[in-house]
């Protein structure tokens, strides 16, 4: 495939993808499917801790008189809790999506290229694929790598078939152990490469799961993931951390999903607040 061939999200979420998924909704259920952001959240190695920390304090300010307030001051990598990856997060042999050079498609302010502003508002059909559920466990163990296979079975097991622009939601219980760190950084089930190209060869725009890394950890092949025959090869984003326990335990399996990236101009990732709503 010729990198940048690949119809992205904003060409694959049409106008005609948003007003159907629209009529989706009859039920008024709305599921928050985010996880918080905090100081100590699990977060990758590596990648940098968060912090918060006041800038201004209502005790500090009542003294200055006038105006009494707080402010705080927050840094931290985008790529933890809940968030989705920009193009430019992965590199494969020096270039990003659409065949560009890295070094020449990046300042020291970061990317000019497929940043984080440059991702769509999401607000589609959702769908999820409670692969869990379908093996009968209460979550898949670290390193398990799901297959095209399962990935079918539950497909057929939610009653829906995916349609082109389908955000899939890929629910294997990893999310449960979000509250004890080491144990959610400890490995991580997913998708497998030929997974995630079957599913990107369905026309969804945006995979999502509840996973810190989309595929399994520790990697098979790290010259053969997901991310870069998603992030690169394809131009199709990763959500990653999404919450699905509510929704499993729920009868509803497709919906109106919306999430809204910050415009984090040359940013690798953005945070996001994802909701279903049936």
């Amino acid at each position: 495939m010729t990198q940048g061939s690949k119809k992205t999200a904003r060409d694959l979420i049409s106008t005609d993808v948003m007003l159907g998924a629209i009529k989706l909704v009859e039920k008024g259920n709305t599921y928050d499917l985010a996880e918080e952001i905090f100081v100590g959240m699990p977060e990758l190695p590596g990648l940098g801790r968060f912090h918060l920390s006041f800038t201004h304090t209502p005790e500090g300010t009542a003294k200055q008189g006038g105006l009494q307030f707080s402010s705080e001051l927050f840094a931290g990598t985008a790529h933890s809790s809940t968030h989705i990856d920009a193009l430019t997060h992965i590199q494969s042999s020096g270039k990003i999506f659409g065949g560009l050079d890295a070094s020449e498609a990046r300042d020291d302010h970061g990317w000019q290229k497929h940043g984080a502003e440059t991702i769509p508002p999401l607000v589609g059909r959702g769908v999820l694929l409670d692969v869990a559920k379908t093996l009968g466990v209460e979550y898949l163990e670290d390193g398990y790598e799901i297959s095209i296979e399962e990935l079918q079975r539950s497909l057929m097991a939610s009653g829906n078939e995916l349609q082109s622009g389908d955000i899939v939601l890929i629910r294997t219980g990893k999310i449960q152990q979000f509250s004890d760190p080491e144990a959610f950084l400890a490995g991580q089930p997913g998708i497998g490469r030929a997974a995630a190209i079957w599913l990107a060869d369905q026309n969804v725009a945006i995979i999502c799961s509840d996973t810190a890394t989309t595929e399994p950890v520790p990697l098979v092949d790290p010259t053969q993931t997901a991310h870069v025959a998603m992030l690169v090869d394809r131009g199709v984003h990763l959500v990653e951390n999404l919450n699905l326990e509510g929704l499993s335990e729920s009868e509803d399996t497709v919906g109106l999903f919306i999430a809204l990236p910050l415009k984090m101009r040359g940013a690798t990732g953005s945070w996001i607040r994802p909701v279903l709503i049936t």
